[in-house]
């Protein structure tokens, strides 16, 4: 009998120890995607940005991220299949530390003066990755 309760306490007492060793994980899961949203893999940013044929644009990530929680010099865009003189729509990858973001910039190459352009006008255009409460920078700062 007092072996049986014995087998029971830490039969008890291990499913406690998982319990409590994934509820951990988890945690540490959400706290990693809270803290760093542009490596959040349930999330795709998109930006957007409009230029003519032949003419090359300089992003720079003030444009679009929060000083308060991104150093820019850490980001870069990967403009390798964008081809400036071709009209069209190209989607560009941007990196945080060389490493790939959730985040992408969307590039209309092509007459930017006209009204019939590609862009959802229900998109606000000054949208910027900003600062949550809980949030830290994405160096750990």
């Amino acid at each position: 009998m007092e072996q049986n309760k014995r087998k029971r306490w830490i039969r008890l007492s291990l499913s406690g120890v998982f319990a409590v060793a994934a509820a951990m994980i988890l945690l540490t899961q959400i706290l990693k995607n809270r803290t760093k949203p542009i490596f959040d893999k349930n999330i795709t940013t998109t930006f957007y940005a409009k230029t003519s044929v032949g003419e090359t644009l300089d992003l720079k990530a003030d444009g679009y991220f929060s000083e308060k929680l991104y150093d820019y010099t850490k980001f870069s865009f990967d403009l390798t299949q964008c081809d400036w003189n071709t009209p069209g729509l190209y989607r560009v990858p941007v990196l945080y530390k060389e490493e790939k973001t959730n985040c992408v910039v969307q590039i209309q190459v092509g007459d930017v003066g006209n009204e019939d352009t590609l862009h959802d006008k229900e998109i606000n255009m000054d949208a910027v990755i900003t600062e949550q409460d809980g949030m830290e920078r994405a160096d750990g700062s």
